[in-house]
């Protein structure tokens, strides 16, 4: 039985999707930081730790996403 996951071009727009989603989280914290302390009246910490949440669940999926090779020195053959 073959998995959906096997094909390479499932695993490279799956893999997309994941990239586009994490950019999401590391960039719409900003925005939703000025409309949470802004327009609910939120208290500043509580709006920046959700902003930070956001940041740092983006920040993991972008190394999930990208794997440990990405991440590993590379090797200087000569």
């Amino acid at each position: 039985m073959t998995s959906v996951t096997n094909s390479p071009e499932i695993k490279n727009f799956l893999k997309g999707v994941l990239v586009i989603m994490a950019g999401a989280f590391m960039i719409l914290p900003a925005y939703l930081n000025y409309e949470i302390f802004s327009r609910l009246h939120f208290q500043l910490v509580v709006s920046m730790s959700i902003s930070l949440m956001l940041f740092a669940i983006g920040i993991v999926t972008i190394i999930l996403v990208l794997g440990k090779e990405a991440f590993e020195p590379k090797d200087q053959s000569q």
